[in-house]
């Protein structure tokens, strides 16, 4: 039964504005108890530079912690993955043991759900991400559109400039630019469609 909950928990939060007629998207915290791991997956153009990022926040929408990184060649799938990777191995790392995973790629989440992804270099990866999956004693999977998951977006372009992965742990570590999108998902800002 807890399996087919986490499976059921693919969802967006999205509403549309009428005055602008635009889709507006809203990141919203996790429910008490757990922690909320967003991830995403950045391109910096050709030459194709990727980064990942990872951020985990609690139930009041409070940093928690993050990590970011370079990677070498690989595609956009493949960072995206890295950040979820970075987010679940951070976390269990520190035995937090309920989460509620959170992306813009639904290739990643699906392959995720449906226990197979199509292509090889993505399934070669879902046994690691299945293990630390249920290892917890609780987990979701949720889709969000990419204007909610602002948070782990601007670590992963971070992560394009950078030499080596970073893990940040302490508010105070945290760049002012980031510092900024945390507190307009705190405070429940809608964003608007990007692009």
């Amino acid at each position: 039964m807890e399996r087919l909950w986490n499976l059921m928990k693919i969802s967006s939060y999205k509403f549309v504005d009428k005055k602008q007629n635009r889709a507006c998207t809203v990141w919203i915290p996790p429910k008490a108890g757990s922690l909320k791991v967003n991830f995403d997956g950045a391109n910096g153009g050709n030459p194709s530079k990727l980064g990942y990022g990872a951020i985990i926040r609690d139930e009041f929408g409070n940093f928690v912690g993050a990590n970011f990184g370079p990677l070498g060649v690989t595609s956009n799938n493949m960072a995206e993955i890295a950040g979820l990777l970075a987010g679940l191995e951070w976390s269990a790392g520190r035995g937090f043991r309920s989460l509620e995973i959170e992306g813009d790629s639904l290739i990643v989440l699906n392959g995720i759900i449906n226990q197979k992804f199509e292509n090889w270099k993505l399934e070669a990866s879902r046994p690691k991400i299945q293990g630390l999956c249920d290892s917890l004693d609780r987990y979701s999977l949720k889709h969000i559109y990419r204007e909610g998951n602002s948070a782990a977006d601007w670590l992963a372009n971070r992560g394009i400039e950078c030499e080596v992965p970073t893990q940040l742990s302490q508010v105070k570590e945290l760049p002012d630019g980031l510092i900024s999108v945390l507190a307009a998902d705190k405070a429940g800002i809608p964003r608007t469609e990007i692009g």
